[in-house]
């Protein structure tokens, strides 16, 4: 699935800025996981699996998506959620809603659950398919390696020099580097970390391009051309702060552009600080990947009102 929904907006920084916006995705609640969901859909089907093992926290769009996806499909569902039970979290209350099987621990204890529900299903003899939190794995970087490739191919009016996104597992962006790599060499993707630290994000994303592009038999990517930035993490993922408020309230929705705190927030908000340094030079052509994530806004009302 390569559905793209791009346009080019106005604004009063001095470089051309285009929006790829992953929100508009039509499936389960949309944005970058469901676009990726799509492939590990695929290839549990060919595998005839017929129940999920997945991860993550309570305000994960990638557990929402597949705790959707198996209600559509009738699959049974776990999702370990390493973190509180905690409904006013919009995304876990839609886990709950569909019927997903909610197991809530540590971080420590993630693999270790999710392993047991595996083994829990094969005793009742399903066909679990195990997914990795964030939606990381091959399928993936090959959603977002496709997505590249067609947005080249289609938009030859908006070929950019720069491509923003949030970077959390760092599948996303192995996709987009190995896809921009191959068919807009020139182009520089620039992941604005949502958690990770530079060192831990960078090498996880390496890994993943290498095994992308070992399984498309196309040269490795140049160590230059991963750029993965954490300097506006802040406490960490799900944390906002002041300067990152201000630019969803005062930047964000003045162009029509729906962001978020947790994921496109802070890399909409690394975008204008790279631009007001430089590191983006005026009058660059810039491509503003939004991996979606609407429903994470509304968990931070109060902050954004004050």
């Amino acid at each position: 699935m390569t559905f793209l929904n791009v346009r080019s907006i106005e604004t009063q920084t001095p470089v051309s800025l285009a929006i790829q916006d992953d929100s508009f995705f039509p499936f389960y609640g949309g944005g970058s996981k469901a676009r990726k969901l799509t492939y590990f859909l695929q290839k549990a089907e060919n595998e005839s699996c017929n129940a999920i093992v997945t991860a993550g926290a309570s305000n994960s769009n990638h557990a929402k998506v597949v705790a959707l996806a198996c209600a559509e499909k009738g699959w049974e569902c776990t999702i370990v959620v390493h973190d509180k039970e905690d409904y006013t979290k919009g995304n876990l209350l839609l886990m709950k809603l569909a019927g997903a099987k909610l197991i809530f621990c540590s971080l420590d204890e993630v693999a270790p659950l999710m392993d047991k529900e595996m083994g829990r299903f094969r005793e009742q003899r399903l066909k679990p398919y195990y997914i990795y939190g964030g939606g990381h794995g091959l399928p993936g970087y090959l959603a977002f390696y496709e997505a590249a490739k067609s947005y080249v191919q289609s938009q030859p009016d908006l070929l950019p020099d720069y491509v923003v996104h949030a970077s959390g597992t760092g599948g996303t962006q192995a996709g987009l580097i190995v896809g921009f790599n191959e068919f807009l060499p020139e182009a520089k993707v620039i992941g604005v970390s949502v958690a990770r630290d530079q060192g831990r994000g960078a090498s996880v994303i390496r890994e993943s391009c290498n095994e992308l592009t070992s399984y498309l038999d196309v040269p490795s990517v140049p160590d230059e051309k991963i750029c993965f930035r954490d300097d506006w993490v802040g406490a960490g993922y799900g944390f906002t702060y002041p300067e990152l408020l201000d630019t969803i309230k005062n930047f964000s929705a003045s162009y029509g552009l729906v962001t978020d705190p947790t994921y496109t927030g802070k890399a909409l908000h690394g975008l204008t600080v790279m631009i007001d340094r430089g590191d983006i030079p005026r009058g660059s052509k810039v491509l503003f990947w939004h991996t979606g994530g609407l429903i994470n806004l509304f968990e931070h009302t109060q902050a954004l009102l004050t």
